[in-house]
C-alpha cells in the first residue's frame, strides 16, 4: 500500500513540475498593410515568448510583396521585391507584454517621432468557432473578436499553449499564428516557428524594457488622429509644385481606415 501510495505521488509531483514548465519559442511573423492602390508590404516581426511575457519585435523595414502567401507552406513562400521601401534608421518598433504583471509597453515611430508607451492588457472578448485548419504542420482553430477599433478573424493552435500572438493580440488558450481585419488592410501570418530555441537567448529578449521616457495613452491617441493629416502634409511638401495629394479618389488612403488603433 505504500509502494502504491509513493509511486501516485511521484507522479503527481512528476505532473506538476511539468505542467509548471516554461513553453519557451520564437515566431517569425509578416504584419502585411494591403492598401487601396493594390500594392502590399510586409513588415518582418520576431516573438519571443514563455508562459507569461512576450516581446514582439520589428526585425527590417518593409518589403512589397510581389505574390501572394501559400496556404500550404509559410517559411519562404512570399515572394518579395528585391527593393526595400520606407527605409529608417530610426529605432524598431516593439510590443512587450507581461501578463503576471499585468504591463504592456510598447514603441513606435509615428510620422518620423518615436513615441515609448505604457498601455495595459485588456481582456479580449474571444468567440470560438468550430472551423479549423492546418497552418503548416498545426492544426489551429477560428476566433473572432472586437479589438481597438477593429473585428479580428484569427487562427489559434492549443499545441503551443501560451496566450501569445502578434502585436497586442492575445488572450486565447494557443498561441495566434494568423490574423486579419475585416477591412482587409491589416493582416498577420506566421512564416517560421520554433519551440527548441536557445533558451538563455530568449530569456534574455524577454527583459523589460529600459524607457527613458514614458508617453501616457492619452497623448498616444492624439497623436494617431493626427497622424493621417501629418502624413498628407509631409508628402505634400515633397511633391513638385502645383502637384497636389489626392484624398478622394478610389485608390487614395481612406482616413478612417489610416490607422491600426482606431479610438473614438
Amino acid at each position: 500500500m505504500k509502494n502504491i501510495i509513493l509511486i501516485l505521488s511521484l507522479i503527481f509531483i512528476k505532473q506538476t513540475i511539468y505542467c509548471q514548465k516554461d513553453v519557451v519559442g520564437i515566431v517569425d511573423y509578416q504584419n502585411i498593410i494591403h492598401n487601396e492602390n493594390g500594392v502590399s508590404f510586409a513588415n518582418p516581426y520576431k516573438l519571443y515568448f514563455n508562459n507569461t511575457i512576450s516581446f514582439y519585435e520589428k526585425i527590417g523595414n518593409p518589403q512589397k510583396i510581389t505574390s501572394k502567401v501559400s496556404e500550404e507552406v509559410r517559411e519562404g513562400v512570399t515572394t518579395i521585391s528585391e527593393d526595400k521601401v520606407m527605409e529608417s534608421n530610426t529605432p524598431m518598433n516593439y510590443y512587450y507584454t507581461n501578463s503576471s504583471a499585468n504591463e504592456l509597453l510598447f514603441r513606435e515611430t509615428i510620422v518620423d517621432k518615436l513615441y515609448e508607451v505604457k498601455d495595459s492588457i485588456e481582456s479580449i472578448s474571444w468567440e470560438l468557432h468550430a472551423e479549423h485548419k492546418k497552418i503548416g504542420e498545426y492544426n489551429c482553430q477560428k476566433a473572432t473578436a472586437q479589438y481597438r477599433g477593429r473585428k479580428y478573424t484569427v487562427w489559434f493552435t492549443t499545441k503551443i499553449p501560451v496566450s501569445h500572438g502578434p502585436w497586442k493580440l492575445r488572450g486565447l488558450p494557443g498561441l495566434i499564428l494568423e490574423a486579419t481585419e475585416e477591412t482587409g488592410k491589416f493582416e498577420f501570418r506566421a512564416i517560421k516557428i520554433d519551440i527548441q530555441p536557445d533558451d538563455k537567448m530568449v530569456q534574455k529578449k524577454l527583459s523589460k524594457p529600459v524607457v527613458d521616457k514614458i508617453t501616457d495613452m492619452t497623448t498616444y491617441k492624439k497623436v494617431l488622429k493626427n497622424k493621417f493629416e501629418e502624413t498628407r502634409a509631409k508628402i505634400q511638401s515633397s511633391l513638385p509644385r502645383g502637384a497636389k495629394f489626392m484624398t478622394d479618389c478610389d485608390v487614395c488612403p481612406d482616413p478612417n481606415n489610416f490607422n491600426l488603433e482606431r479610438f473614438k
